[in-house]
């Protein structure tokens, strides 16, 4: 299981099978590749228990107990964006997404991690709610959004 180094001067691997579900899933969109190099290269708890990218300054929320969420490890995140830049940037066929949607995809991820749902079940129409711009939400999830009652990012 040979494995692919993500970029040289991170220690960041995947697998070659990963690799090729990741770009043969993609359908040459960035985001949906970092979807899935998120899902491989960090653990459901790993997302679980963090804070995301750690932008947001949250009160402690009531009933919040256990470990203090930590952002995810830089490291990682930042060999992820510069990976997802990079492949778009030599592969022109490919969607470049902006800042906000490569951050959106890792606040997606760990949400979906704290929801108890394998990080890729939300992949089953290939539209988060947020790139609706060419298809409306469906209601399902327009339903789901309105019960996260504000906890998740």
């Amino acid at each position: 299981q040979g494995s692919k180094q993500l970029l040289n001067n991170y220690p960041v691997y995947i697998t070659s099978k990963q690799w090729d579900e990741a770009v043969n899933s993609s359908k040459k969109d960035g985001r949906r590749l970092l979807r899935y190099l998120i899902r491989f290269v960090f653990t459901t708890d790993e997302l679980k228990y963090s804070c995301g990218l750690g932008k947001r300054k949250r009160s402690v929320q009531s009933g919040e107990t256990g470990p203090e969420r930590r952002p995810l490890d830089p490291v990682k995140v930042t060999c992820l964006r510069e990976f997802i830049r990079m492949h778009c940037t030599s592969n022109p066929d490919w969607w470049m997404p902006s800042e906000e949607q490569i951050n959106k995809v890792f606040s997606d991820a760990v949400g979906h991690a704290r929801q108890g749902r394998a990080v890729g079940t939300f992949l089953h129409n290939g539209h988060s709610y947020y790139e609706g711009t060419d298809h409306p939400p469906s209601q399902d999830e327009v339903f789901n959004r309105g019960m996260q009652d504000g906890s998740g990012d």
